[in-house]
């Protein structure tokens, strides 16, 4: 496996320095996230993000439950580029209080003469309820979760889709009553409307039988208003981390049990280069 790796690394690094040699083409896509999960994009070096992202309940509720925002959940979290090829984040959410942080790196560039984008993101999370673990099972090294998501994407004109390839080791599950590892595939397109503009398709399937969630499927409107990315969602999670997305994923868009939600992005720069 070391020696697979070793070959698999080498070659990527010998495509980056092929790709490096011309100018990177600007892709399709307008923010780090398609939806939920990371795009091959980068923040710049320099440039701070903060995110402010909102899940509202199941817009079946009705009037009475004000369409979900009743049961809304959230995330907030920051991201920042360091250098040109390497992006850090953390951010929290409310759900299970959960942690999460993570790091994504650029591989190779879509150019002239290189077909695709490449990317690779580690992350890991770790939830902080109380009294909602069992004590065998309440402490960090069982709650932590981690993955690695390869990221492939190609740009045509205006359309942008991307592949990724991933392997997730979950944290402890209350429903399984145990941790699960999974193989993960996430499917990702966009297509500019126009300059400002963008529609956002995400599907994320799991290559497991022991997950009792169901399959996030989701939907996105990207708004770039300068300073801000504006991001709209109708999906059937209501999660917004990997292990949530991929575990806790309950809604269903045959049976309009969907969850309405936004990304907030707002661009500041730390350094100037």
């Amino acid at each position: 496996m070391k020696i697979l790796m070793s070959f698999i690394l080498s070659i990527l690094f010998t495509l980056s320095l092929s790709a490096q040699e011309n100018q990177i083409i600007s892709n399709a896509f307008q923010g780090t996230r398609f939806v939920n999960e990371q795009s091959v994009n980068l923040a710049d070096h320099g440039e701070l993000r903060l995110y402010i992202q909102h899940r509202f309940g199941e817009i079946d509720g009705g009037l009475y439950q004000l369409f979900g925002l009743d049961q809304a959940t959230m995330r907030m979290g920051f991201e920042y580029g360091l250098g040109k090829n390497l992006n850090v984040g953390f951010g929290r959410s409310t759900f299970l209080k959960t942690y999460d942080v993570y790091a994504k790196g650029r591989i190779a560039g879509q150019t002239e003469t290189f077909p695709l984008s490449i990317g690779l993101v580690a992350a890991g999370s770790v939830p902080t309820l109380r009294n909602y673990f069992p004590d065998t099972e309440n402490n960090f090294s069982s709650k932590f979760s981690g993955n690695i998501q390869l990221l492939l994407a190609k740009t045509f004109g205006l359309v942008g889709l991307q592949v990724t390839p991933g392997f997730l080791k979950t944290g402890y599950l209350l429903a399984e009553n145990r941790n699960i590892s999974v193989f993960t595939l996430g499917l990702a397109g966009s297509v500019r409307v126009s300059s400002d503009v963008s529609v956002n398709l995400e599907y994320l399937h799991p290559f497991s039988d022991d997950l009792r969630s169901a399959i996030p499927l989701s939907l996105g409107v990207d708004i770039n208003t300068g300073g801000h990315l504006f991001q709209l969602i109708l999906s059937n999670s209501q999660q917004i981390f990997t292990q949530g997305l991929y575990t806790a994923t309950q809604g269903n868009w045959g049976d309009g049990k969907l969850f309405f939600g936004f990304n907030l992005i707002r661009e500041f720069r730390i350094k100037y280069y």
